[in-house]
Protein backbone atom coordinates (compact mmCIF):
# COMPACT_ATOMS: atom_id res chain seq x y z
CA UNK A 1 0.00 0.00 0.00
CA UNK A 2 2.63 2.99 -1.54
CA UNK A 3 0.25 5.88 0.00
CA UNK A 4 0.46 4.42 3.70
CA UNK A 5 3.72 4.93 6.03
CA UNK A 6 6.13 1.91 4.99
CA UNK A 7 7.67 1.45 8.09
CA UNK A 8 4.52 0.95 9.81
CA UNK A 9 3.88 -1.83 7.82
CA UNK A 10 5.03 -4.64 10.39
CA UNK A 11 3.74 -2.66 13.52
CA UNK A 12 0.92 -5.43 15.01
CA UNK A 13 -1.64 -4.44 16.26
CA UNK A 14 -2.29 -4.45 20.37
CA UNK A 15 -3.50 -7.60 21.41
CA UNK A 16 -3.66 -9.37 25.03
CA UNK A 17 -2.27 -12.24 25.33
CA UNK A 18 -4.08 -15.43 25.64
CA UNK A 19 -5.78 -16.03 28.38
CA UNK A 20 -8.12 -18.77 30.23
CA UNK A 21 -12.29 -18.45 28.96
CA UNK A 22 -13.60 -18.58 31.97
CA UNK A 23 -12.95 -17.18 35.60
CA UNK A 24 -12.03 -14.71 37.97
CA UNK A 25 -10.34 -11.32 36.73
CA UNK A 26 -7.18 -11.17 38.28
CA UNK A 27 -5.15 -10.94 35.20
CA UNK A 28 -6.05 -7.14 34.17
CA UNK A 29 -5.14 -4.93 37.31
CA UNK A 30 -9.08 -3.71 37.67
CA UNK A 31 -10.29 -2.22 40.73
CA UNK A 32 -10.61 -5.11 43.11
CA UNK A 33 -14.22 -3.33 43.95
CA UNK A 34 -16.75 -1.62 41.50
CA UNK A 35 -18.71 1.48 42.34
CA UNK A 36 -20.19 2.30 45.49
CA UNK A 37 -23.87 1.59 45.29
CA UNK A 38 -24.68 5.22 46.26
CA UNK A 39 -21.80 6.50 43.79
CA UNK A 40 -23.60 4.50 41.25
CA UNK A 41 -27.32 5.32 41.82
CA UNK A 42 -25.81 9.22 41.28
CA UNK A 43 -24.05 8.28 37.88
CA UNK A 44 -27.09 6.76 36.48
CA UNK A 45 -29.50 9.72 37.69
CA UNK A 46 -27.05 11.79 35.83
CA UNK A 47 -27.00 9.61 32.60
CA UNK A 48 -30.91 9.62 32.62
CA UNK A 49 -30.53 12.97 31.84
CA UNK A 50 -28.04 13.49 30.19
CA UNK A 51 -27.95 15.26 26.13
CA UNK A 52 -27.45 12.55 23.86
CA UNK A 53 -27.42 14.43 20.89
CA UNK A 54 -24.89 17.32 21.90
CA UNK A 55 -21.41 17.59 22.24
CA UNK A 56 -19.80 16.61 25.56
CA UNK A 57 -18.57 20.44 27.52
CA UNK A 58 -17.53 19.82 30.27
CA UNK A 59 -14.08 19.05 30.26
CA UNK A 60 -12.54 22.38 30.72
CA UNK A 61 -14.67 22.58 34.15
CA UNK A 62 -13.68 18.89 35.28
CA UNK A 63 -9.99 19.72 34.28
CA UNK A 64 -10.56 23.00 36.40
CA UNK A 65 -11.82 20.71 39.32
CA UNK A 66 -8.82 18.61 39.19
CA UNK A 67 -6.30 20.96 38.81
CA UNK A 68 -7.23 22.18 42.06
CA UNK A 69 -7.61 19.16 43.87
CA UNK A 70 -3.99 18.35 43.05
CA UNK A 71 -2.57 21.45 43.62
CA UNK A 72 -1.56 22.45 40.20
CA UNK A 73 -0.65 25.74 38.69
CA UNK A 74 -3.16 27.50 36.03
CA UNK A 75 -2.93 25.46 32.61
CA UNK A 76 -0.74 22.40 34.68
CA UNK A 77 -3.18 19.59 33.98
CA UNK A 78 -4.01 17.56 30.88
CA UNK A 79 -7.67 15.39 31.47
CA UNK A 80 -7.07 12.92 28.15
CA UNK A 81 -9.03 9.39 27.26
CA UNK A 82 -7.06 7.01 29.04
CA UNK A 83 -3.55 7.23 30.11
CA UNK A 84 -2.08 5.40 26.83
CA UNK A 85 -3.66 8.02 24.98
CA UNK A 86 -1.95 10.66 26.55
CA UNK A 87 1.23 9.07 26.17
CA UNK A 88 0.48 8.96 22.96
CA UNK A 89 0.69 12.86 22.45
CA UNK A 90 4.01 12.59 24.47
CA UNK A 91 5.16 10.26 21.65
CA UNK A 92 3.67 12.60 18.55
CA UNK A 93 5.08 15.47 20.15
CA UNK A 94 8.44 14.83 21.01
CA UNK A 95 9.68 11.27 18.84
CA UNK A 96 11.18 12.29 15.60
CA UNK A 97 12.07 9.60 13.16
CA UNK A 98 14.68 7.46 14.89
CA UNK A 99 14.16 9.11 17.97
CA UNK A 100 14.47 6.82 21.25
CA UNK A 101 12.48 5.99 24.20
CA UNK A 102 13.86 4.37 27.12
CA UNK A 103 11.47 2.23 28.73
CA UNK A 104 11.92 -0.65 31.47
CA UNK A 105 12.33 -3.85 30.59
CA UNK A 106 10.68 -5.82 31.58
CA UNK A 107 7.52 -3.35 31.03
CA UNK A 108 4.71 -2.40 29.99
CA UNK A 109 3.39 -3.88 26.75
CA UNK A 110 1.70 -0.91 24.95
CA UNK A 111 5.04 1.40 25.18
CA UNK A 112 6.73 -0.06 22.07
CA UNK A 113 3.97 0.27 19.59
CA UNK A 114 3.28 4.03 21.03
CA UNK A 115 7.14 5.38 19.91
CA UNK A 116 6.76 3.00 17.10
CA UNK A 117 3.63 5.03 15.92
CA UNK A 118 5.39 8.03 15.38
CA UNK A 119 8.80 6.59 13.89
CA UNK A 120 10.38 6.82 17.02
CA UNK A 121 12.04 3.27 18.87
CA UNK A 122 12.42 2.03 22.50
CA UNK A 123 15.21 1.06 24.24
CA UNK A 124 14.77 -1.17 26.82
CA UNK A 125 16.79 -0.14 30.28
CA UNK A 126 17.47 -3.47 32.08
CA UNK A 127 15.25 -4.19 35.73
CA UNK A 128 14.83 -7.40 36.47
CA UNK A 129 12.37 -7.84 39.30
CA UNK A 130 13.77 -5.10 40.81
CA UNK A 131 14.21 -1.06 39.38
CA UNK A 132 18.00 -0.39 39.51
CA UNK A 133 18.59 3.18 38.68
CA UNK A 134 22.36 3.23 37.12
CA UNK A 135 21.19 1.59 33.90
CA UNK A 136 18.95 4.75 33.58
CA UNK A 137 21.81 7.00 33.63
CA UNK A 138 23.17 5.50 30.77
CA UNK A 139 20.01 6.05 29.21
CA UNK A 140 20.00 9.84 29.46
CA UNK A 141 20.77 10.82 25.82
CA UNK A 142 17.54 9.17 24.59
CA UNK A 143 15.00 11.48 23.59
CA UNK A 144 12.56 10.77 26.50
CA UNK A 145 12.63 8.33 29.26
CA UNK A 146 9.23 6.43 30.50
CA UNK A 147 9.72 5.43 33.99
CA UNK A 148 6.94 3.29 35.54
CA UNK A 149 6.76 3.33 39.25
CA UNK A 150 5.59 1.25 40.33
CA UNK A 151 6.51 -1.09 37.33
CA UNK A 152 4.38 -3.34 35.38
CA UNK A 153 4.84 -6.27 35.30
CA UNK A 154 6.71 -6.60 39.05
CA UNK A 155 5.34 -3.93 41.16
CA UNK A 156 8.68 -2.81 42.31
CA UNK A 157 9.23 1.04 43.16
CA UNK A 158 11.95 3.44 44.57
CA UNK A 159 11.11 6.08 46.49
CA UNK A 160 11.27 9.80 45.66
CA UNK A 161 15.03 10.58 47.47
CA UNK A 162 16.06 7.91 45.54
CA UNK A 163 14.92 8.94 42.50
CA UNK A 164 16.30 12.31 42.65
CA UNK A 165 19.80 11.85 41.49
CA UNK A 166 18.91 10.52 38.20
CA UNK A 167 16.18 13.48 37.22
CA UNK A 168 18.97 16.45 38.60
CA UNK A 169 21.13 14.22 36.37
CA UNK A 170 18.75 15.09 33.74
CA UNK A 171 17.62 18.40 34.02
CA UNK A 172 21.50 19.02 33.88
CA UNK A 173 21.52 17.68 30.48
CA UNK A 174 22.44 20.40 27.78
CA UNK A 175 19.23 19.37 25.88
CA UNK A 176 17.38 17.49 29.11
CA UNK A 177 15.28 14.50 28.10
CA UNK A 178 11.34 14.27 28.58
CA UNK A 179 10.86 12.28 31.72
CA UNK A 180 7.68 10.59 31.84
CA UNK A 181 6.86 9.30 35.47
CA UNK A 182 4.09 6.83 34.74
CA UNK A 183 1.96 6.27 37.84
CA UNK A 184 -0.60 4.15 37.27
CA UNK A 185 -0.73 2.72 40.10
CA UNK A 186 0.68 5.21 42.59
CA UNK A 187 -2.13 5.19 45.15
CA UNK A 188 -1.15 1.29 45.96
CA UNK A 189 2.82 2.94 46.66
CA UNK A 190 4.28 4.14 49.91
CA UNK A 191 4.28 7.46 48.41
CA UNK A 192 4.44 9.50 45.09
CA UNK A 193 6.40 11.58 43.24
CA UNK A 194 4.21 14.43 42.91
CA UNK A 195 6.65 17.04 44.17
CA UNK A 196 8.74 16.63 41.57
CA UNK A 197 6.58 18.30 38.54
CA UNK A 198 7.22 22.03 40.06
CA UNK A 199 10.37 21.23 40.14
CA UNK A 200 11.69 19.91 36.71
CA UNK A 201 10.07 21.55 33.68
CA UNK A 202 11.09 18.50 32.02
CA UNK A 203 9.30 16.10 34.51
CA UNK A 204 5.57 14.70 33.30
CA UNK A 205 3.72 13.12 35.86
CA UNK A 206 1.02 10.52 34.03
CA UNK A 207 -1.94 9.17 36.08
CA UNK A 208 -5.31 7.12 35.69
CA UNK A 209 -8.51 7.03 37.37
CA UNK A 210 -8.87 3.18 36.65
CA UNK A 211 -7.60 1.89 39.81
CA UNK A 212 -7.87 5.01 42.22
CA UNK A 213 -11.49 5.40 41.37
CA UNK A 214 -12.38 2.08 39.50
CA UNK A 215 -13.16 3.73 36.49
CA UNK A 216 -11.40 1.34 33.88
CA UNK A 217 -14.66 1.18 31.50
CA UNK A 218 -14.37 5.36 31.52
CA UNK A 219 -11.32 5.58 30.17
CA UNK A 220 -9.59 8.81 31.60
CA UNK A 221 -5.96 9.56 33.10
CA UNK A 222 -4.27 12.87 33.08
CA UNK A 223 -1.18 13.95 32.66
CA UNK A 224 1.07 17.05 35.53
CA UNK A 225 3.31 19.01 34.43
CA UNK A 226 4.72 22.68 33.47
CA UNK A 227 1.92 24.76 31.42
CA UNK A 228 4.10 25.79 28.99
CA UNK A 229 5.09 22.11 28.25
CA UNK A 230 1.08 20.79 29.20
CA UNK A 231 -0.10 23.63 26.62
CA UNK A 232 1.86 22.03 24.04
CA UNK A 233 0.33 18.56 24.17
CA UNK A 234 -2.74 20.45 24.52
CA UNK A 235 -2.90 21.55 21.05
CA UNK A 236 -2.44 17.88 19.85
CA UNK A 237 -5.47 16.61 21.54
CA UNK A 238 -9.00 16.30 19.69
CA UNK A 239 -11.31 18.17 20.15
CA UNK A 240 -14.55 16.59 22.14
CA UNK A 241 -12.11 13.66 22.35
CA UNK A 242 -13.58 13.15 26.16
CA UNK A 243 -17.47 11.11 25.73
CA UNK A 244 -19.85 13.54 28.04
CA UNK A 245 -20.48 10.23 30.01
CA UNK A 246 -17.11 9.30 31.31
CA UNK A 247 -16.45 13.43 32.21
CA UNK A 248 -20.12 12.88 34.13
CA UNK A 249 -19.00 9.73 35.65
CA UNK A 250 -15.60 11.50 36.74
CA UNK A 251 -17.38 14.41 37.97
CA UNK A 252 -19.71 12.06 40.37
CA UNK A 253 -16.61 10.05 41.38
CA UNK A 254 -14.85 12.81 42.89
CA UNK A 255 -17.45 13.35 45.13
CA UNK A 256 -17.38 10.16 46.47
CA UNK A 257 -13.28 9.99 46.61
CA UNK A 258 -13.64 8.70 50.19
CA UNK A 259 -15.51 5.94 49.54
CA UNK A 260 -13.08 4.89 46.78
CA UNK A 261 -10.03 5.60 49.21
CA UNK A 262 -11.80 3.20 51.63
CA UNK A 263 -10.89 0.19 48.34
CA UNK A 264 -7.98 1.63 47.57
CA UNK A 265 -5.91 1.58 50.71
CA UNK A 266 -7.14 -1.70 51.67
CA UNK A 267 -4.70 -3.44 48.59
CA UNK A 268 -1.72 -3.13 50.06
CA UNK A 269 -2.04 -4.89 53.03
CA UNK A 270 -3.70 -7.73 51.30
CA UNK A 271 -1.25 -7.83 48.46
CA UNK A 272 1.22 -8.18 51.56
CA UNK A 273 -0.50 -10.86 53.09
CA UNK A 274 -0.64 -12.86 49.79
CA UNK A 275 3.06 -12.55 49.25
CA UNK A 276 3.82 -13.94 52.54
CA UNK A 277 1.45 -16.72 52.41
CA UNK A 278 3.14 -18.05 48.98
CA UNK A 279 4.99 -21.40 50.52
CA UNK A 280 6.29 -22.94 47.04
CA UNK A 281 6.25 -19.89 44.93
CA UNK A 282 8.17 -16.45 45.60
CA UNK A 283 6.61 -12.82 45.01
CA UNK A 284 8.32 -10.04 43.83
CA UNK A 285 8.69 -6.79 46.57
CA UNK A 286 5.53 -5.26 44.90
CA UNK A 287 4.27 -1.12 45.39
CA UNK A 288 1.16 -2.14 43.02
CA UNK A 289 -1.81 -3.99 43.39
CA UNK A 290 -0.25 -6.99 41.91
CA UNK A 291 1.94 -9.36 42.21
CA UNK A 292 5.23 -10.53 40.29
CA UNK A 293 5.05 -14.67 41.47
CA UNK A 294 7.49 -17.45 40.14
CA UNK A 295 7.85 -20.30 39.53
CA UNK A 296 4.68 -19.76 37.32
CA UNK A 297 1.88 -20.38 38.88
CA UNK A 298 -0.71 -19.96 36.06
CA UNK A 299 -1.94 -23.54 35.98
CA UNK A 300 -3.10 -24.38 39.55
CA UNK A 301 -4.68 -20.76 39.39
CA UNK A 302 -6.71 -21.26 36.43
CA UNK A 303 -7.52 -24.69 37.94
CA UNK A 304 -9.24 -22.62 40.72
CA UNK A 305 -11.00 -20.27 38.30
CA UNK A 306 -8.55 -17.74 38.78
CA UNK A 307 -7.33 -15.64 35.15
CA UNK A 308 -3.28 -14.99 35.58
CA UNK A 309 -1.16 -12.93 32.87
CA UNK A 310 1.09 -15.16 32.22
CA UNK A 311 4.74 -13.56 31.73
CA UNK A 312 5.91 -15.11 28.07
CA UNK A 313 9.72 -15.61 28.28
CA UNK A 314 9.69 -16.23 31.87
CA UNK A 315 8.51 -18.59 34.60
CA UNK A 316 6.69 -16.52 36.07
CA UNK A 317 2.77 -14.55 36.39
CA UNK A 318 1.35 -11.25 37.11
CA UNK A 319 -1.85 -11.61 39.31
CA UNK A 320 -3.86 -8.76 40.39
CA UNK A 321 -4.71 -9.01 44.25
CA UNK A 322 -8.25 -9.19 44.05
CA UNK A 323 -11.08 -8.75 46.80
CA UNK A 324 -10.53 -10.55 50.33
CA UNK A 325 -12.60 -13.75 49.26
CA UNK A 326 -10.33 -13.67 46.02
CA UNK A 327 -7.50 -13.12 47.35
CA UNK A 328 -7.87 -16.25 49.99
CA UNK A 329 -8.86 -18.53 46.82
CA UNK A 330 -5.63 -17.25 45.36
CA UNK A 331 -3.62 -18.05 48.62
CA UNK A 332 -5.28 -21.66 48.70
CA UNK A 333 -4.89 -22.53 45.05
CA UNK A 334 -1.21 -22.57 45.65
CA UNK A 335 -1.26 -24.30 48.77
CA UNK A 336 -0.91 -21.69 51.78
CA UNK A 337 -3.47 -19.92 53.75
CA UNK A 338 -4.30 -15.99 53.48
CA UNK A 339 -3.28 -14.37 56.99
CA UNK A 340 -6.08 -12.63 59.12
CA UNK A 341 -6.26 -9.25 58.05
CA UNK A 342 -4.45 -6.73 60.71
CA UNK A 343 -5.37 -3.19 61.58
CA UNK A 344 -3.26 -0.86 59.61
CA UNK A 345 -1.43 2.62 60.74
CA UNK A 346 -3.19 5.53 59.49
CA UNK A 347 -0.96 8.01 57.55
CA UNK A 348 -0.69 10.67 59.49
CA UNK A 349 1.11 13.90 57.90
CA UNK A 350 3.09 16.86 59.90
CA UNK A 351 3.31 19.83 58.28
CA UNK A 352 5.46 22.58 59.30
CA UNK A 353 6.22 25.72 58.72
CA UNK A 354 9.76 27.24 59.38
CA UNK A 355 10.00 30.24 59.87
CA UNK A 356 8.16 31.02 63.26
CA UNK A 357 7.37 27.59 63.79
CA UNK A 358 10.80 25.29 62.79
CA UNK A 359 13.21 28.45 62.91
CA UNK A 360 12.97 31.99 65.16
CA UNK A 361 13.10 34.01 62.52
CA UNK A 362 11.47 36.94 63.29
CA UNK A 363 14.52 39.30 63.99
CA UNK A 364 16.24 38.12 60.98
CA UNK A 365 13.86 38.80 58.45
CA UNK A 366 12.23 42.01 60.42
CA UNK A 367 15.65 43.82 60.24
CA UNK A 368 16.82 42.61 56.79
CA UNK A 369 12.98 44.37 55.64
CA UNK A 370 13.35 47.34 57.67
CA UNK A 371 17.32 47.99 56.37
CA UNK A 372 15.42 47.41 52.66
CA UNK A 373 12.67 49.32 52.96
CA UNK A 374 15.73 52.14 54.65
CA UNK A 375 17.06 51.78 51.29
CA UNK A 376 14.27 52.17 49.20
CA UNK A 377 12.24 54.56 51.23
CA UNK A 378 13.91 55.85 53.64
CA UNK A 379 11.62 58.60 54.68
CA UNK A 380 8.57 55.62 55.66
CA UNK A 381 8.23 54.88 59.29
CA UNK A 382 8.78 51.56 60.12
CA UNK A 383 8.62 49.42 63.42
CA UNK A 384 8.06 46.01 64.27
CA UNK A 385 4.66 46.54 65.39
CA UNK A 386 4.20 47.62 61.74
CA UNK A 387 5.73 44.39 60.63
CA UNK A 388 3.55 42.26 62.59
CA UNK A 389 0.20 44.41 61.80
CA UNK A 390 0.90 43.28 57.75
CA UNK A 391 1.29 39.67 58.70
CA UNK A 392 -2.08 39.96 60.88
CA UNK A 393 -3.58 41.45 57.61
CA UNK A 394 -3.55 37.78 55.23
CA UNK A 395 -1.68 37.63 52.21
CA UNK A 396 1.88 39.09 53.33
CA UNK A 397 3.19 35.38 54.38
CA UNK A 398 6.06 36.32 52.03
CA UNK A 399 8.32 39.12 52.90
CA UNK A 400 9.26 40.67 49.79
CA UNK A 401 5.56 40.77 49.12
CA UNK A 402 5.44 42.54 52.51
CA UNK A 403 8.32 44.97 51.63
CA UNK A 404 6.54 45.51 48.34
CA UNK A 405 3.44 46.19 49.84
CA UNK A 406 4.66 48.41 52.41
CA UNK A 407 6.39 50.14 49.30
CA UNK A 408 3.12 50.47 47.30
CA UNK A 409 0.99 51.95 50.76
CA UNK A 410 3.47 54.56 51.09
CA UNK A 411 2.84 55.89 47.49
CA UNK A 412 -0.96 55.75 47.61
CA UNK A 413 -1.14 57.25 51.26
CA UNK A 414 2.39 59.04 51.79
CA UNK A 415 5.10 58.31 53.97
CA UNK A 416 3.26 58.40 56.99
CA UNK A 417 2.17 55.88 60.37
CA UNK A 418 0.79 52.69 58.31
CA UNK A 419 -1.00 51.14 61.26
CA UNK A 420 -4.31 52.52 61.04
CA UNK A 421 -4.62 51.51 57.42
CA UNK A 422 -3.09 48.19 58.04
CA UNK A 423 -6.20 47.96 61.43
CA UNK A 424 -8.62 48.71 58.73
CA UNK A 425 -7.41 46.51 56.02
CA UNK A 426 -7.33 43.39 58.46
CA UNK A 427 -9.47 40.33 56.27
CA UNK A 428 -9.74 42.39 53.15
CA UNK A 429 -6.40 43.39 52.12
CA UNK A 430 -5.51 45.81 49.20
CA UNK A 431 -6.66 44.25 46.06
CA UNK A 432 -6.53 47.80 44.21
CA UNK A 433 -3.20 47.82 44.76
CA UNK A 434 -2.16 44.24 44.10
CA UNK A 435 -0.71 45.01 40.16
CA UNK A 436 0.94 47.48 42.05
CA UNK A 437 2.53 44.95 44.11
CA UNK A 438 3.58 42.48 41.79
CA UNK A 439 5.30 45.06 39.96
CA UNK A 440 7.58 46.30 43.04
CA UNK A 441 8.24 42.87 44.21
CA UNK A 442 11.29 42.20 42.20
CA UNK A 443 13.02 45.57 43.65
CA UNK A 444 12.10 44.28 46.87
CA UNK A 445 13.06 41.08 46.56
CA UNK A 446 16.41 41.98 45.38
CA UNK A 447 16.66 44.61 48.51
CA UNK A 448 15.43 41.93 51.21
CA UNK A 449 17.73 39.47 49.96
CA UNK A 450 21.12 41.61 49.75
CA UNK A 451 20.50 42.01 53.83
CA UNK A 452 19.13 39.06 54.72
CA UNK A 453 22.60 37.67 53.86
CA UNK A 454 23.57 39.38 57.11
CA UNK A 455 20.38 39.18 59.10
CA UNK A 456 20.40 35.21 58.63
CA UNK A 457 23.29 34.99 61.67
CA UNK A 458 20.14 36.12 63.58
CA UNK A 459 18.03 32.87 63.41
CA UNK A 460 18.13 29.48 65.74
CA UNK A 461 15.98 26.60 65.07
CA UNK A 462 13.02 25.73 67.52
CA UNK A 463 13.37 21.57 67.18
CA UNK A 464 15.57 19.16 66.24
CA UNK A 465 14.65 15.89 64.26
CA UNK A 466 15.00 14.10 66.90
CA UNK A 467 12.33 15.70 68.65
CA UNK A 468 9.59 15.53 65.67
CA UNK A 469 10.40 11.89 64.58
CA UNK A 470 10.01 11.07 68.09
CA UNK A 471 6.27 12.03 67.13
CA UNK A 472 5.78 9.19 64.38
CA UNK A 473 4.27 11.23 62.04
CA UNK A 474 5.66 11.71 58.59
CA UNK A 475 6.95 14.64 58.36
CA UNK A 476 7.46 17.58 55.38
CA UNK A 477 7.82 21.52 55.25
CA UNK A 478 5.70 24.18 53.79
CA UNK A 479 7.32 27.51 53.95
CA UNK A 480 7.12 31.30 52.30
CA UNK A 481 10.64 30.81 51.76
CA UNK A 482 11.55 30.70 48.05
CA UNK A 483 13.86 28.14 46.81
CA UNK A 484 17.06 30.10 48.06
CA UNK A 485 16.12 31.07 51.44
CA UNK A 486 14.67 27.13 51.50
CA UNK A 487 18.49 26.59 51.52
CA UNK A 488 19.78 28.67 54.31
CA UNK A 489 17.10 27.10 56.13
CA UNK A 490 18.40 23.72 55.93
CA UNK A 491 21.83 25.00 56.70
CA UNK A 492 20.11 26.86 60.43
CA UNK A 493 18.49 23.73 61.32
CA UNK A 494 20.85 21.31 60.09
CA UNK A 495 18.83 18.84 58.59
CA UNK A 496 16.16 18.91 55.67
CA UNK A 497 12.70 17.39 54.79
CA UNK A 498 10.44 17.18 51.94
CA UNK A 499 9.47 20.48 51.27
CA UNK A 500 7.19 23.21 49.11
CA UNK A 501 8.70 26.46 48.94
CA UNK A 502 7.14 29.78 47.75
CA UNK A 503 8.91 28.76 44.11
CA UNK A 504 6.09 29.88 41.70
CA UNK A 505 2.56 31.84 42.43
CA UNK A 506 0.38 29.05 43.03
CA UNK A 507 2.48 27.83 45.91
CA UNK A 508 2.06 31.04 47.70
CA UNK A 509 0.55 30.67 50.82
CA UNK A 510 -2.57 31.33 51.58
CA UNK A 511 -3.07 29.60 48.42
CA UNK A 512 -3.51 25.83 49.13
CA UNK A 513 -1.74 23.73 46.67
CA UNK A 514 1.47 23.00 48.59
CA UNK A 515 -0.19 21.24 51.08
CA UNK A 516 -2.56 19.66 49.03
CA UNK A 517 0.81 18.43 46.74
CA UNK A 518 2.22 16.80 50.20
CA UNK A 519 -0.84 15.36 50.71
CA UNK A 520 -0.66 13.57 47.06
CA UNK A 521 3.10 12.83 47.93
CA UNK A 522 2.96 11.24 51.35
CA UNK A 523 -0.56 9.49 50.70
CA UNK A 524 -1.78 11.43 54.00
CA UNK A 525 -5.27 10.06 55.28
CA UNK A 526 -4.77 12.74 58.51
CA UNK A 527 -2.73 16.19 57.87
CA UNK A 528 -1.63 18.59 60.80
CA UNK A 529 -0.51 21.60 59.57
CA UNK A 530 1.37 24.04 62.26
CA UNK A 531 1.74 27.56 61.30
CA UNK A 532 2.16 31.21 63.06
CA UNK A 533 0.02 33.32 60.75
CA UNK A 534 -3.05 34.15 59.08
CA UNK A 535 -2.53 33.20 55.67
CA UNK A 536 -1.38 29.82 57.10
CA UNK A 537 -4.52 29.07 58.84
CA UNK A 538 -6.29 29.73 55.82
CA UNK A 539 -3.97 27.40 53.62
CA UNK A 540 -5.15 24.63 55.53
CA UNK A 541 -8.95 25.75 55.79
CA UNK A 542 -8.63 26.51 51.36
CA UNK A 543 -7.84 22.68 51.22
CA UNK A 544 -10.34 21.45 53.60
CA UNK A 545 -12.34 22.46 51.38
CA UNK A 546 -10.55 20.73 48.09
CA UNK A 547 -9.87 17.39 49.48
CA UNK A 548 -12.28 16.54 52.04
CA UNK A 549 -11.68 12.74 52.08
CA UNK A 550 -8.46 13.39 53.84
CA UNK A 551 -8.90 14.55 57.57
CA UNK A 552 -7.11 18.11 58.01
CA UNK A 553 -6.30 20.21 61.22
CA UNK A 554 -4.30 23.52 61.84
CA UNK A 555 -1.89 23.88 65.07
CA UNK A 556 -1.70 27.90 65.89
CA UNK A 557 1.64 28.46 67.53
CA UNK A 558 3.65 31.79 68.32
CA UNK A 559 2.52 35.05 70.07
CA UNK A 560 -0.53 35.72 67.89
CA UNK A 561 -2.01 32.37 67.54
CA UNK A 562 -5.53 33.31 69.60
CA UNK A 563 -5.86 36.04 66.93
CA UNK A 564 -6.08 33.83 63.61
CA UNK A 565 -7.18 29.83 65.36
CA UNK A 566 -10.57 28.86 65.23
CA UNK A 567 -12.81 26.32 67.04
CA UNK A 568 -10.93 22.72 66.79
CA UNK A 569 -7.60 23.60 66.13
CA UNK A 570 -4.59 23.35 68.30
CA UNK A 571 -2.92 25.83 70.34
CA UNK A 572 0.52 26.03 71.40
CA UNK A 573 2.80 28.82 72.66
CA UNK A 574 5.85 26.92 70.83
CA UNK A 575 6.01 23.87 68.51
CA UNK A 576 8.54 22.15 71.06
CA UNK A 577 5.23 22.63 73.08
CA UNK A 578 2.78 21.38 71.01
CA UNK A 579 4.91 17.82 70.09
CA UNK A 580 4.25 15.98 73.05
CA UNK A 581 0.22 15.60 72.01
CA UNK A 582 0.94 14.29 68.68
CA UNK A 583 2.76 11.10 69.99
CA UNK A 584 -0.76 10.02 71.26
CA UNK A 585 -4.48 10.56 69.95
CA UNK A 586 -5.67 13.77 69.19
CA UNK A 587 -8.85 15.09 70.55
Amino acid sequence: MPFLRPDLADLPAYRRPPEAEEGRRLHMNEAAEGWPEAARMALLARLRDLPFHRYPERQAELTERLRKRLGAPEGGLLLGPSSGALLDLVAMAGLRPGDEAAVPDPGFSLYPLLARRHGGRTRPVPQGTGFPLAPWFEALDCRQLWITLPNNPTGAWVTPEDLEPLLEAAAARPEPPLVVLDEAYAEFAPATHRLAVDRYPNVLLLRTFSKALASAAWRLGYFLGDPALIGRLATLQLPYSLPAASLEALDVALDFAADFDVAVRAIPGRRDRLAASLKAHRAAPSAANFLHIAPDPSDPLEAAGLKVRRLPGSDAARVTVGTEEETAATAAALGGTLPAPRPSARRRLLVLDIDGVLIDADRSFMEAVSRALGDLRPALPWSDEIFRAFKRVGGFNNDFRLAAGALALAEEFGDGDLLPVLAEAQGRGFPRLEARMRALEPRAQAAVQKHYADTVRLERPLATRAELEITGWDLAVLTGRPPEELELAWRVLDFRLPAVCDAAPHLRKPEPAGLLQLADAFRAEEVLFVGDTVDDAACLRAAATLRAEVAWRFAAVGPDRARFAEAGDLQSATLRDLLPMLSQELP
